[in-house]
This record gives C-alpha cells, sequence and structure tokens, in this order.
C-alpha cells in the first residue's frame, strides 16, 4: 500500500481550527495542492491500475489536502472557489490517471448540484457539513436503472433499490440521487448516508478501463432518510423542469470533457518522455535519434495540435457552462441550449481525440512500448472506457440539429 501524502496551506490560503479540517481558499493554494498530489498520483498510478482497487488512500490524500470543499461557499465554511478553479485543478490529476480524476470530478458535480434544488435550509446543512467533515461526494443516479423507491415515515424516507455505475459511492461519505415516492409517485431529489445500515457497496467494478473511478454498483434496503436531506422535486427533466434545476447533466458531460482532454494530454506527455529517452531511430530514417525522426515529429505536432484544439473548445463550453449557472434561477432555455450545444460539440471533438491520442501515441514510442512494463496501454484503455459513457454519435445529432434548425437539445438524462 502506497501512502499520499497531501500538502497543507497556511495562513491566507486556508482556513481551519482544531477542531475543523483544512479548507483550501485561494486559486493558488487550490492548484498548488491539486499539482502536489497528482505527482505523487503519477508515480504510483502504473502500479494502482494493474491492482485495481478502489482508491481509498488517494482519496483520503485529497480529503486531507483541503480541496474537497472547494466549491462550498465561504459563508457556509468551504473554499468559495469557483468551477474555473476547481477544473484547472482537476487536470494534473486526470492526466496521472483519469480513473482518478473521474471520481474526483464527480466528487465536485455531485456535491455541487444539490444546490440545483430550492430547499435552501437542506443545502446549507449538507454544505456545512461537508466543509466541517470533509466529506467526499459519491453519485447513485444511473438514469438507466430503475428508481430508488422512497417510502414515507414520520421522519422521512426510506430508500430501497440498486444501482449500478454508482461512480465514486463505495468511497463516499455522502450520495447524491434521486427516487420515487411509492404512495404518489413523486420523483425527489435525495441526498444518503453512504455509510448508513442498509448500503451495500459491492465492490464489482472490474471493466478495462477507469479502474480507479470506484463506478460499481450499491445496494440500498431501507436506508433511512430524514426530511432535511430531501432536497425537493426533481426538476431536470419532465413537467417539473427548469433550466437552472437542470444543469447538473451538463456539469457530468462538461467534466467529461475535461477528462477526454487530460486523458491525451497525459498519454501524448508520456510518449514524448519515452521517445525522448528509450525510442530508438528506424535504421532507414537517416537520424541518430528518434526525436530528429521527421515522421515522429510530424506525428506528436499533429496529436499535441488536435489535443490543445480540443481543450480550446473545452474550455469554451465551460465558460458558456459558468454562465449559465452564475444566472441561477433567472436561467432560461436559450441560454441553457446554447452551453448544452457547445459542451455536446466539445464532447464529440473530445472523444474522437482522446481516442486517437490514446491509440496513435504507441506510433512514437515503438513495439516495446506495449510491454507491461511500460503501462502504455491504461490510457488507451481509460479512454475506450470513459468514452462509451453515452454514444457520441447523438451529441453529433444534437449540435447538427442546432447546426440545420436552430433547435437545441431537448433536456435529459444526458443533454
Amino acid at each position: 500500500m502506497n501512502v499520499f501524502h497531501a500538502p497543507h496551506p497556511t495562513g491566507a490560503e486556508a482556513v481551519s481550527d482544531e477542531h475543523s479540517p483544512i479548507v483550501i481558499t485561494t486559486e493558488q493554494a487550490a492548484l498548488h495542492a491539486a499539482e502536489a498530489l497528482a505527482e505523487s498520483f503519477a508515480a504510483d498510478a502504473a502500479r494502482a491500475d494493474a491492482d485495481g482497487r478502489a482508491p481509498f488512500e488517494q482519496i483520503a490524500a485529497l480529503r486531507a489536502s483541503g480541496l474537497l470543499p472547494a466549491l462550498v461557499p465561504t459563508r457556509l465554511g468551504g473554499g468559495g472557489l469557483d468551477w474555473h478553479t476547481v477544473l484547472r485543478a482537476l487536470r494534473p490529476i486526470i492526466r496521472a490517471d483519469a480513473g482518478l480524476g473521474h471520481v474526483i470530478a464527480y466528487h465536485f458535480v455531485n456535491s455541487w448540484r444539490i444546490r440545483l434544488n430550492e430547499n435552501q435550509h437542506a443545502i446549507d446543512d449538507l454544505y456545512r457539513g461537508l466543509a466541517s467533515g470533509a466529506w467526499f461526494w459519491g453519485g447513485a443516479g444511473n438514469p438507466r436503472d430503475a428508481g430508488l423507491e422512497l417510502t414515507p415515515t414520520t421522519d422521512g424516507f426510506t430508500v430501497t433499490g440498486h444501482k449500478f455505475f454508482a461512480t465514486g459511492a463505495q468511497l463516499a461519505d455522502r450520495v447524491t440521487a434521486s427516487g420515487t415516492r411509492v404512495d404518489t409517485g413523486e420523483r425527489l431529489a435525495i441526498v444518503i448516508d453512504a455509510t448508513a445500515p442498509g448500503v451495500v457497496h459491492h465492490d464489482d467494478w472490474s471493466n478495462i478501463g477507469q479502474r480507479l473511478s470506484a463506478s460499481g454498483s450499491v445496494s440500498f434496503t431501507d436506508v433511512f432518510v430524514p426530511h432535511a436531506h430531501v432536497l425537493g422535486p426533481n426538476e431536470q427533466d419532465g413537467e417539473l423542469y427548469r433550466p437552472y434545476g437542470s444543469l447538473s447533466i451538463l456539469a457530468f458531460q462538461l467534466a467529461m470533457n475535461h477528462i477526454h482532454v487530460g486523458l491525451a494530454e497525459g498519454a501524448l506527455a508520456q510518449a514524448a518522455d519515452y521517445a525522448r529517452t528509450k525510442t530508438r531511430a528506424w535504421a532507414t530514417s537517416g537520424v541518430e535519434r528518434a526525436i530528429d525522426d521527421p515522421y515522429i515529429r510530424q506525428t506528436i505536432g499533429e496529436l499535441t495540435a488536435q489535443t490543445r484544439a480540443a481543450d480550446a473548445l473545452t474550455w469554451s463550453a465551460t465558460n458558456l457552462f459558468v454562465d449559465a449557472a452564475n444566472k441561477e434561477w433567472e436561467l432560461g432555455d436559450e441560454e441553457r441550449g446554447r452551453a448544452a450545444v457547445e459542451i455536446a460539440a466539445a464532447k464529440v471533438v473530445t472523444t474522437r481525440t482522446a481516442l486517437h491520442v490514446t491509440s496513435t501515441a504507441f506510433e512514437l514510442m515503438g513495439a516495446r512500448a506495449t510491454s507491461e512494463s511500460a503501462a502504455m496501454d491504461r490510457f488507451w484503455r481509460n479512454a475506450r472506457t470513459i468514452t462509451l459513457h453515452d454514444p457520441v454519435v447523438y451529441k453529433a445529432q444534437e449540435v447538427g440539429d442546432f447546426a440545420l434548425t436552430g433547435t437545441f437539445p431537448t433536456p435529459s438524462a444526458y443533454s
């Protein structure tokens, strides 16, 4: 077992007392902490991927770093930072291991999304808990599974059901979910204590990639949820749809774009280092060093340019998402729709880029790079796994519809 140590910011960079964990409160401290964590994660990434266990030690280091409550308002004890800072901080972690970056990105989305409800008392209470307890957040909202059943009690509800692809739930203190009341059919957004009696984490994530994303299944059997952790009606789609209430879907899609680009960046960095230090010039290339081979120079140049283009489009989508989120309940359909189209366009480009870069990078390195010791395959396996989250052809159709008719994507569980 490796032991990961988190940096400890001081002074104006963080707040804490003897009873509370450190909370990072400045952009500089957040970026520094993330870089330090990424460096330690990268040093162990190949072994951790081969081991394939849920990243409890890595999340413990993240918890100690003070980054978890970055998006919580300062008035509630959080870092008061913004999405741009959080996504910039995530990038080096994604480059080190996209599965780990995935589960951490989902912590931020799942904890942020609770504010897209109108039960302000519950939101404030949960955010105070996140800040004071350094809670890690998972999700159990796979929309393609049967919904969770909510049975009313005097003090709240009991929750029963099974969810696959519950990214981060196994590592979490709290889980964001939704369920349907068995008596009225009303859909409600809820927050579940991931350690409560009746919660069973099955530790059954065994896919070829994203091995550190802890995306296995979770079961709930008569798990109690108090009224204080019922956020209110689900407003993501359907009759109760409201643009602001539906932004969590776009947040998840945006996070995946950043994961795709970070994957490509990580693969390129490792391939370039390998080419500089280990790749031998081909016998008929006419050069002594592999890095002087015009084919290698052109290939890495093209892959870098494609990755930079995908990155630029992803940040354009990020800007539109942040602008939409800042409107809060005043957000309209047009602003929401334009953000959705840009995120969908980025999804098309970043998907193709991640798959192409992580496959073609081997051509910069040579046959020996396919050895297990090089561990280069993990980038392609991660890309092949994460890009199947939802069919990218439907994102292309959404972009095409807007180009042809000006129609925005219909708000749904994936758009």
